[in-house]
């Protein structure tokens, strides 16, 4: 990974896999209980949990799938924000990640 040692690789891995297994097999935990217990914000704990799932546990594997069909994506020459729609439905579909629903999204 660029900018980070094989030590922080290694130690972010576990950390991740531990924080996206714990959501997913210890019901009672939530978002904000996972934030606190590890001293990021909440909005890490999702993202972490979101590129868990894209990566079947692995966070890395996770980020290479989301930014391969990102990539295929622009290759195509579709435009930035239909790629971002794309990109989650993507996700939702494949991968069954809860995301928010935008405004324009709204009925």
């Amino acid at each position: 990974m660029k900018g980070i040692d094989n030590e922080g690789v290694s130690f972010y891995k576990n950390r991740n896999a531990i924080i996206y297994f714990e959501y997913k097999y210890r019901k009672e935990v939530t978002m904000e209980q996972l934030a606190e217990k590890y001293s990021i914000t909440k909005q890490r704990i999702w993202q972490i949990i979101r590129r868990c799932q894209l990566g079947e546990g692995d966070y890395y594997e996770g980020f290479e799938n989301f930014k391969e069909k990102e990539d295929s994506l622009k290759e195509l020459g579709i435009d930035n924000d239909q790629i971002h729609k794309l990109l989650r439905k993507w996700m939702s579909d494949k991968y069954g990640v809860k995301t928010i629903t935008l405004k324009d999204e709204r009925i």
